[in-house]
């Protein structure tokens, strides 16, 4: 015979159980805290939290490691101002070598709430392991989530077992820890550790996740913060060419232009930890996006004031500086972008999706300055002549890194002007000229003879490309 017994009828039982528990649990912790003794030690140390003076604060006897117990538990913003450091412990230990419960559980549960208060985690997550084991409260997993790197532990076991994070995190019975600090760390490299994992170069939720300033800026490990491992698995990954807009959109929101002074806080924070190969590899995106946002400013102020000239070159400019970047014939670049082109950019992307640019502080022309192979180019919009020179001096504007305003003529005949000082003036420029495909031939030729591997077919669509050769033939 088979019968069924609903348990609903058991539930107001098993919640009045727990209710009863969780009062158990105030009273033991509220215990002693009448004694005048205990009264005086809670007083001595909430005045030093509240001062943040914390550091001036020594643990004496039993009623000082009561006060802390409750300490540990109370309000974040008064239990964040607690160092808990090996010295502390030390104290502890001078007190009782078998602390109370009630202090290492308040300990242990402050240990997963605000782990990164923490400045030596290893060394509490050890003397915890110690103490709960003293007291018989350890459980097998303790091994894992007071180890060396207890949330590392625990993302890493969710990954092997294949299972969902949430229910890992049960699995260690953390669930009551689930917006505390362990759990948040876990997560987060959770996710650097699926990165690894993710459709090569496709759009995926994780990238916007990892793009966000709470879980980039979170700790990863004693060395790293949780958004250099994912620059540099992300950067590792990606294609040397071509990469995905939402790869880039996720590097760049991470660790932003890196193209700046070795000495300017973003670089020290976030790309002095990253290989130089892989640097090298972003500066090479972001030519292209830097050549993109160019085009895209010039397009933009050909459609809104009705240019007819510059939406006739727009199409062979565009061509011209894509069949360059794609040619690999393009190591690196500058953009200066005119106001105009500036307000185009900041209404039309989000700031942490764009990189460094300079400012045209007068009129409406935007430069890019491209260093090649061999020589560099200056090309601008509108009726800028293209500038090609050999070398440069070092006081070059174009050299300097980083943002900055200059003007059109610094940036065109006034620099032509300066490195002719130092025997560096251009070696050709001129107008763009469109009859016959003039100025691009006139390019290739200029390029060719500085040593860039480089040919009109590269710079010409395939459609352009075959009236050119009716004209000059294969050259």
């Amino acid at each position: 015979m088979k019968f069924r017994l609903d348990d609903s009828i058991y539930r107001p039982f098993m919640a009045r159980m727990t209710e009863l528990s969780q009062t158990l649990t105030l009273i033991a912790q509220k215990a002693g805290t009448g004694n005048p003794r205990f009264e005086a030690a809670w007083q001595r140390l909430h005045q030093v939290l509240a001062r943040d003076k914390f550091y001036e604060y020594r643990v004496r006897d039993r009623f000082d490691l009561r006060a802390l117990s409750v300490a540990l538990g109370e309000r974040r913003s008064l239990r964040e101002n607690i160092r808990v450091t090996p010295d502390l412990l030390e104290a502890v230990d001078e007190i009782t070598l078998k602390p109370s419960s009630l202090f290492v559980d308040a300990l242990y549960q402050y240990y997963l709430r605000d782990l990164d208060c923490l400045d030596s985690p290893k060394e509490v997550g050890q003397w915890l392991r110690n103490k709960r084991a003293l007291l018989g409260t350890a459980n097998a997993l303790d091994e894992h989530i007071l180890g060396d790197n207890g949330p590392n532990t625990l993302a890493i076991e969710a990954i092997k077992r294949s299972a969902e994070f949430d229910s890992e995190v049960e699995r260690f019975g953390l669930q009551n820890y689930a917006h505390g600090d362990f759990i948040r760390r876990a997560k987060h490299i959770y996710y650097v550790e699926q990165l690894k994992s993710i459709p090569l170069n496709q759009p995926h939720r994780l990238l916007e996740e990892v793009s966000r300033p709470d879980v980039y800026e979170s700790r990863y490990d004693e060395s790293a913060l949780l958004g250099h491992k994912v620059l540099e698995i992300l950067i590792r990954r990606a294609p040397a060419q071509d990469i995905d807009k939402s790869w880039q959109e996720c590097v760049l929101a991470v660790g932003g232009d890196p193209r700046v002074p070795r000495g300017h806080p973003r670089f020290v924070k976030w790309w002095a930890q990253i290989p130089q190969d892989l640097i090298k590899k972003v500066h090479t995106w972001l030519s292209k996006l830097d050549l993109k946002l160019f085009l895209d400013a010039l397009e933009d102020y050909s459609n809104t004031f009705g240019d007819a000239d510059m939406q006739r070159m727009f199409p062979t400019r565009k061509q011209f500086l894509e069949g360059l970047h794609d040619k690999g014939a393009i190591v690196h670049t500058k953009l200066y972008l005119s106001r105009k082109a500036d307000y185009f950019i900041k209404k039309s992307y989000r700031p942490e999706h764009v990189p460094d640019y300079s400012i045209v502080n007068n009129g409406d022309i935007s430069v890019i300055y491209a260093e090649l192979t061999h020589g560099h180019m200056v090309e601008g919009s509108h009726n800028c002549q293209i500038w090609f020179y050999e070398r440069l001096h070092s006081s070059a504007p174009v050299l300097s890194l980083g943002s900055e305003r200059q003007s059109y003529r610094s940036l065109t005949k006034g620099m032509d002007e300066e490195m002719s000082i130092y025997d560096c003036s251009a070696v050709d420029h001129f107008q763009h000229n469109p009859s016959l495909f003039g100025w691009q031939r006139r390019s290739v030729q200029v390029l060719q003879k500085m040593g860039v591997d480089i040919s009109a077919s590269d710079v010409l669509s395939s459609e352009n490309y075959k009236q050119y050769k009716r004209f000059y033939g294969v050259e």
